[in-house]
């Protein structure tokens, strides 16, 4: 039975706004393996009213108890179904944003739903590009109302310039205890519909890349083409209205 104590517990939330295959679920086990914050995999609600952040901790609390010393609880959104009331999280969470490009994106969406759900419309080329263009839109209407309330950093920036992105991180969070490469391997790990299932997150360390990858879009393809443009410029647009940002 759960502590009233447990649920009462004052905790500000981390929300991430993102999309899917973009590095959230290692984002997630570096922060939930920090002892200021709880929690690290995508829970799958909306939020609403301050009663979602109540179903937030119900949710954490059916698997785990809170971190004795702890001020945060972490969950990310990737999809536009769960509904965000953003005059909810200005005041009362911390937001971060973070995109991944198109090139990169749109492949590694395919690659996981041809393993786990050939059948999936993610499996094909347009059913990722449709889910990235609506995700991207969304996320830009999400930062004109959240302006100057999140902060913004590129998805690869944690695996291309770690020890820049824990700081940038730890600065806009006030986090006392230090980021660390090493992270926990927790009972949600790898589990379905709670992130990354893969065996680069199983390692339980992230392993910085020291070459950056070139973006490589086909340019004999025009829907590609129209969908990196939308995403640099739904990016320019995120990195405006936010208050600080890490490239």
């Amino acid at each position: 039975m759960l502590n009233i104590l447990q649920i009462s517990k004052k905790l500000t939330p981390i929300i991430l706004l993102s999309h899917m295959r973009a590095n959230t679920s290692l984002f997630g086990h570096i922060l939930g393996s920090n002892p200021e914050i709880n929690g690290y995999y995508e829970m799958h609600i909306g939020y609403y009213s301050w009663k979602s952040f109540i179903r937030q901790k119900l949710k954490y609390l059916e698997h785990h108890k809170f971190k004795p010393n702890s001020t945060y609880i972490f969950d990310k959104i990737l999809h536009n179904e769960h509904y965000i009331n953003c005059e909810l999280l200005n005041n009362n969470a911390k937001t971060i944003f973070s995109l991944r490009e198109p090139s990169e994106t749109i492949p590694s969406i395919i690659r996981l739903f041809k393993k786990v759900n050939p059948s999936h419309e993610f499996a094909s080329q347009s059913g990722a590009i449709d889910y990235y263009k609506e995700r991207l839109i969304q996320l830009e209407q999400y930062s004109e109302l959240l302006k100057n309330n999140y902060i913004y950093l590129d998805a690869n920036s944690l695996k291309n310039n770690t020890s820049a992105t824990f700081n940038f991180i730890e600065k806009n969070l006030n986090l006392k205890s230090p980021l660390s490469r090493e992270y926990k391997i927790q009972e949600m790990t790898g589990r379905l519909k709670s992130g990354d299932n893969s065996d680069y997150l199983k390692q339980g360390v992230l392993i910085e890349q020291t070459k950056k990858k070139q973006s490589m879009i086909n340019t004999e393809d025009s829907e590609l083409v129209e969908l990196h443009n939308l995403y640099l410029t739904v990016k320019a647009k995120i990195i405006q209205n936010s208050q600080d940002y890490l490239l």
